[in-house]
C-alpha cells in the first residue's frame, strides 16, 4: 500500500464513481478501477460497493477514509513545515448546504477559505436537509448546514442559528394582511409546499399534528424558486423563514405574516461526523462555517435570524 492509493481511494469515495473521480485524477478510470482493487486486496476487505449510479462506500471503506484523509493531512502539513517553515494545506474540504441557506453561505465561506487555506480546493455540494444527511453518513462531504434535522447515530448535530417562519404570499392574494397569523388559521390558506421529507415540511407537519389541524395544500413543489414563482402568481401562498423571502419582501413581490400563538422556529445545525471519527480539517470546516453564519447574522445580511449562543462550539 502507498499514498497514491489511499490519494485514489478518498477521491473516489468523496465523488461516488470512478467516472467523476478518473476525470478529477486526469488519469483513466480503468487504472484507477485497478488500483482500487488492489488496495481491496492487499487489505483483504470491499471498500466500495459498486452499482448502476456509481459506488458507495461499505462500513470498512468509512473507517478507512477517516484513517486515510488524516495520513494524508498530516503528510501534507509535515512537507509543508519541512520545505517552508510554515502550514500551508493543500487538501480539500467538502461542505453541503440547502439551496436557499447556501445562497447566504457559499460566497462568505469562500472568501473566508480561500484566506486561510490559498491553496486548498472548497467542494460545495447542494441539496435539502434529507439529502445532506445521507452524503454525511457515506462521507462523500465533511460538514453540512442543515434546517431542523433528524438525529442519526454517529452524525454529531450542533445547533447555530434559529429563525422565525412567516407566512409569504402575492400582496393582492387573500391572506395579505400587515398582522400576524396565528398557527391554527393556517388550516384556511391554500399552501404551496415542498413534498415530505423536505426540512421544512416535516416541520410544519409535526406542528400541525400538535395542534390538531390539517395544512391545505394547493400544490407540493420541491424547487424554492418554482415555489416563489407560484406564489407570485396567487396560485397560494408558502411558509419559509424570513431571510428565505426578504428579497422578494423588499421588492414588494411577496407580503409576509409572522407565524404566532405559537410560532413556528426552524434551527440551523452543523452537521459533522462523530467526534470520535472527525478529522482536524473536518473540526476546523465545521468553526470556519459557524463563524461565517454569524458574521451575516451579525451584518444583518442573514435577516431576522438569531445565533444559538449558549451552544457548544463545534
Amino acid at each position: 500500500m502507498d499514498v497514491r492509493e489511499l490519494r485514489y481511494f478518498i477521491c473516489v469515495a468523496r465523488s461516488g464513481s470512478f467516472s467523476r473521480a478518473a476525470s478529477r485524477l486526469n488519469i483513466a478510470q480503468p487504472a484507477l478501477s485497478r488500483q482500487i482493487k488492489k488496495l481491496e486486496d492487499e487489505l483483504g476487505v470491499q471498500l466500495l460497493q459498486r452499482h448502476g449510479r456509481g459506488v458507495t462506500i461499505t462500513e470498512r471503506g468509512a473507517l478507512l477514509l477517516s484513517e486515510a484523509e488524516q495520513v494524508i493531512e498530516r503528510l501534507s502539513r509535515s512537507l509543508d513545515l519541512v520545505k517552508g517553515g510554515q502550514e500551508a494545506f493543500t487538501g480539500e474540504v467538502a461542505v453541503g448546504v440547502p439551496p436557499t441557506s447556501g445562497l447566504l453561505i457559499v460566497p462568505e465561506l469562500y472568501e473566508s477559505f480561500r484566506a486561510r487555506w490559498p491553496q486548498a480546493t472548497l467542494i460545495v455540494r447542494e441539496g435539502i436537509s434529507t439529502l445532506l444527511e445521507e452524503w454525511l453518513m457515506a462521507r462523500r462531504i465533511d460538514v453540512a448546514v442543515m434546517h431542523n434535522p433528524t438525529p442519526l447515530e454517529g452524525i454529531e448535530l450542533t445547533p447555530i442559528l434559529q429563525e422565525r417562519m412567516v407566512l409569504a404570499c402575492a400582496p393582492g392574494h387573500p391572506a395579505a394582511r400587515p398582522a400576524g397569523i396565528r398557527f391554527r388559521d393556517l388550516a384556511d390558506v391554500p399552501l404551496i409546499l415542498p413534498t415530505l421529507p423536505h426540512s421544512n415540511r416535516r416541520l410544519l407537519e409535526r406542528e400541525a399534528i400538535r395542534h390538531n389541524i390539517r395544512l391545505a395544500l394547493a400544490l407540493e413543489i420541491d424547487s424554492v424558486p418554482l415555489i416563489k414563482v407560484m406564489v407570485k402568481r396567487g396560485v397560494g401562498a408558502t411558509i419559509q423563514t424570513y431571510a428565505g423571502v426578504a428579497d422578494e419582501t423588499a421588492r414588494g413581490e411577496f407580503v409576509v405574516r409572522p407565524i404566532e400563538h405559537p410560532p413556528v422556529t426552524s434551527t440551523i445545525c452543523i452537521g459533522m461526523p462523530g467526534e470520535a471519527q472527525a478529522s482536524w480539517l473536518t473540526l476546523e470546516a465545521a468553526r470556519l462555517v459557524r463563524a461565517c453564519v454569524a458574521r451575516l447574522v451579525a451584518d444583518r445580511i442573514w435577516a431576522r435570524a438569531r445565533m444559538v449562543e449558549e451552544m457548544r462550539q463545534p
